[in-house]
């Protein structure tokens, strides 16, 4: 979801773009085709030599896992992400060690459960396989920088949304009960209505990329990319019951991971580097979000 949404702005911006599409996958579901396509795989390492020669920046936006995949066995979410991360870090390696790289981490879930937002300078606290995960992908990345000189910067994102296709997967809450929405299904609601989160528009990560990737300074930092404010669960189904004009339905599922209590991030370091503040209001996301599935599902 947000490579695509960072792949098409790109374009218009004079940017060149050469996406990775998954061997046997289908075609790459972005607004406008690609300059260059490479298939291959990023699990076995297939097609990588290929896509990172001679690029100027990897985004590295590839979804491997979400918090749901691992539950409580940290073994299945290191399975699911760091090999294809070391994989693309070891082709970059090879093949073009002085290109740019953009790790996305998770903004919420790698700090715990705070009070107050924390900044990229406060102590991470993982308390899930998928935050465990995250922040060994982390550490992984400062490794290579370290040791191979590969520049990186780490987008710490909070929750994302905005997407017109339909999730695969049951996590996104706003993309996920507004695709069930459009499907006439009841959504199932994992833990409290008082679970707060940061929750970010799609658009908004994409012009945050867009403007580090304009800006002159040095890469190897960490960014919080988010709203800075946190809306409890009942406030987003509120906000949904208001876009479907009552279509949504759900039920709560108590033994389901609900994830941390609370998480909202500082993101006040990004807006004093380089400008950038999110420009999409909760309400209007989840609006904008609706009327882009509809769209969809009435081509």
């Amino acid at each position: 979801m947000i490579g695509s949404a960072i792949a098409s702005i790109l374009p218009e911006h004079g940017y060149t773009v050469r996406v990775l599409v998954r061997d046997g996958g289908p075609a790459t579901p972005l607004a406008r085709r690609p300059d260059e396509i490479v298939r291959g795989n990023i699990m076995t390492g297939q097609g990588l030599d290929e896509a990172v020669k001679g690029v100027q920046t990897v985004l590295y936006f590839a979804g491997t896992s979400v918090p749901a995949t691992s539950g409580d066995n940290p073994a299945i979410e290191f399975e699911a992400s760091l090999p294809p991360l070391t994989n693309v870090l070891n082709a970059l390696v090879r093949c073009n060690p002085q290109a740019r790289f953009f790790f996305p981490s998770t903004g919420g879930a790698i700090y715990g459960s705070c009070d107050n937002a924390p900044s990229e300078s406060s102590p991470t606290h993982p308390l899930s396989a998928y935050a465990l995960g995250k922040a060994l992908a982390e550490q992984t990345v400062q490794f290579y920088n370290d040791v191979f000189n590969i520049r990186s910067d780490i987008l710490r994102i909070s929750n994302a949304y905005g997407n017109a296709r339909p999730r695969h997967v049951p996590q996104g809450v706003i993309d996920h009960f507004l695709d069930n929405a459009i499907r006439g299904v009841t959504s199932q609601v994992w833990g409290s209505l008082d679970v707060q989160r940061d929750y970010i528009f799609v658009d908004d990560v994409a012009h945050a990329v867009l403007a580090l990737l304009k800006s002159n300074r040095r890469p190897s930092s960490v960014y919080n990319v988010g709203q800075s404010e946190s809306h409890s669960l009942r406030q987003v189904l509120s906000l949904i019951e208001q876009v479907t004009d009552g279509r949504h339905r759900c039920e709560l599922a108590n033994d389901q991971y609900s994830g941390v209590a609370r998480s909202s991030i500082d993101c006040s370091l990004l807006t004093r580097t380089v400008g950038w503040r999110p420009s999409v209001s909760l309400g209007d996301g989840i609006a904008l979000t609706w009327q882009r599935k509809c769209a969809l599902r009435d081509r």
